[in-house]
């Protein structure tokens, strides 16, 4: 099996907000940087408490919430499931697949050092697949 690690495939650039973070806020900073989720940190320690998806925000909007002033730390997924950079992507995807998530913030050494998606998956198979198609040529030619 190949093995390729985790750090060869995230996303390695995160967006943070605080508890105190709005959902209004939140949905802006989600739609400037094009992405579908921001880590919660703590604003006092900075330590890394859950997670804010576009579909998170989305619930409060469909259960009339005022996102003006519900706080992400009211709503967040948490605690998060993370991954280590060194671990391996078949790892890293069964685990998603067990807790049924599609973001996995990495964290090594208790620092935030990216996040591993299903969209970060996908584009790596076309990689998998050519790579094992070069291994395979190479041991059938003599």
């Amino acid at each position: 099996m190949i093995t390729q690690s985790v750090a060869d495939v995230m996303t390695p650039i995160v967006q943070t907000v605080t508890t105190g973070a709005t959902a209004s806020e939140t949905a802006r900073l989600l739609a400037a940087s094009d992405i579908g989720s921001a880590i919660v940190v703590d604003p006092e320690t900075d330590e890394n408490l859950g997670i804010v998806t576009e579909s998170d925000i989305m619930h409060q909007v469909a259960t009339d919430a005022d996102v003006a002033t519900v706080r992400v730390g009211s709503f967040m997924s948490s605690p998060l499931v993370t991954v280590a950079s060194t671990e391996c992507i078949h790892t890293a995807a069964e685990l998603m697949k067990d807790r049924s998530v599609q973001r996995l913030p990495v964290v090594d050494d208790g620092e935030l050092v990216g996040i591993l998606t299903t969209t970060d998956l996908v584009y790596y198979i076309p990689r998998l697949r050519r790579e094992i198609l070069r291994r395979r040529t190479a041991l059938l030619t003599p």
